[in-house]
């Protein structure tokens, strides 16, 4: 075979090798798409076999602890700022090992603000901290990554003495038809304890209790109330950095205990009468009677026997020439009894005739 004709063959067995693999290339996509999607699934794996490569995680709004606020008060500072806030938008962002990222949860690394290292007063800034894992890898980005707070000397008032008052028109025990003298308040003392400036004002602790909250009924009334701290002047002192403690227990609220009696009303100026007269050349001008209505306070089975009040009510004048106040002294129906008034004083009033 000559040399020419070799080379023309070997031309023509190029073309024919050209035209099938420019047919498999343009006319079998399928067969090239099952090979790209095999080399994606083999490298996919592979991948995910090595715990050498990581990928990046970011979650927002995390929960970030704090620790050592016990230690920092012990040491004799408190924190001032409002740390909820302060903490309210923190982005973290970690490193976690492919196997791992579905399953990685920000909770695993511990994001916390550290406080008991704190010492001194003034503002400090703070590094929020984070524990790496060997499963799961490490934080590499917290935004923001400091935090800057304000630090105060802590303060511990104790023997704080608490009392209920009841708002008007609550007056002196006396509540529409029923009475029940100062309740009694459970604990009497407390301890509160929080920044030094605050503290240092604190005089004394009230449960303000609203009558209208109250049901009333014969016997025993007992409720909760809210406390209250007050300065020497009586103006409310309130801050969410002031705790209050009994005996080492956290508390809001104390526990309030009265007696209460149920009432009934009697009026006293009609019944009052006068003997004798003014002196020759004197005339009354006028008497007045207080108070005119007395309220007696008596279990119920007292008061339904009860027409009307025991006093003394004739008065003698006896030939006055001049004004005079007398006192009359008004009886209680029953040993446990209460009365509003337990005198009625009555004024006449004398001056010399004119005519």
């Amino acid at each position: 075979m000559s040399k020419t004709s070799f080379s023309a063959r070997a031309r023509s067995i190029g073309k024919q090798i050209l035209t099938i693999m420019r047919h498999v290339l343009f006319h079998n996509g399928w067969v090239k798409l099952i090979a790209i999607l095999i080399s994606l699934v083999l490298w996919a794996g592979l991948i995910s076999q090595d715990e050498s490569l990581t990928r990046e995680k970011t979650w927002q709004n995390v929960n970030v602890s704090v620790t050592g606020e016990d230690t920092l008060k012990r040491n004799g500072y408190i924190i001032v700022n409002d740390l909820e806030e302060l903490l309210s938008n923190i982005s973290v962002t970690a490193a976690v090992p492919q196997k791992q990222y579905d399953t990685a949860d920000v909770s695993i690394y511990n994001v916390r603000l550290e406080l008991s290292r704190l010492m001194g007063t003034g503002t400090q800034e703070l590094k929020l901290q984070s524990t790496a894992s060997s499963v799961y890898g490490r934080v590499i980005n917290t935004i923001p990554s400091t935090v800057s707070v304000q630090i105060e000397e802590y303060s511990v008032r104790q023997r704080v003495p608490v009392s209920a008052k009841i708002d008007v028109p609550y007056q002196n025990g006396w509540y529409k038809e029923w009475y029940m003298p100062n309740p009694a308040v459970d604990p009497t003392l407390i301890t509160v304890s929080g920044p030094r400036d605050l503290v240092k004002d604190i005089s004394i602790a009230r449960v303000l209790i609203d009558p209208e909250s109250l049901e009333w009924s014969e016997g025993t009334l007992v409720t909760t109330g809210e406390i209250q701290l007050y300065d020497r002047a009586g103006k409310p002192i309130e801050s969410p950095l002031l705790d209050i403690t009994t005996e080492g227990t956290a508390i809001d609220t104390v526990l309030i205990e009265g007696n209460v009696l149920p009432t009934k009303s009697f009026s006293i100026s009609d019944q009052v009468e006068f003997l004798g007269g003014t002196k020759e050349g004197y005339k009354i001008v006028s008497t007045k009677i207080s108070p005119e209505t007395i309220t007696v306070a008596a279990r119920n089975e007292v008061l339904e026997q009860m027409n009307e009040i025991a006093f003394d009510r004739i008065i003698t004048l006896d030939e006055l020439d001049e004004t005079t106040v007398f006192q009359i002294k008004v009886q209680k129906p029953s040993e446990d009894a209460v009365l509003s008034n337990d005198t009625v004083t009555v004024t006449v009033e004398v001056e010399r005739d004119q005519d």
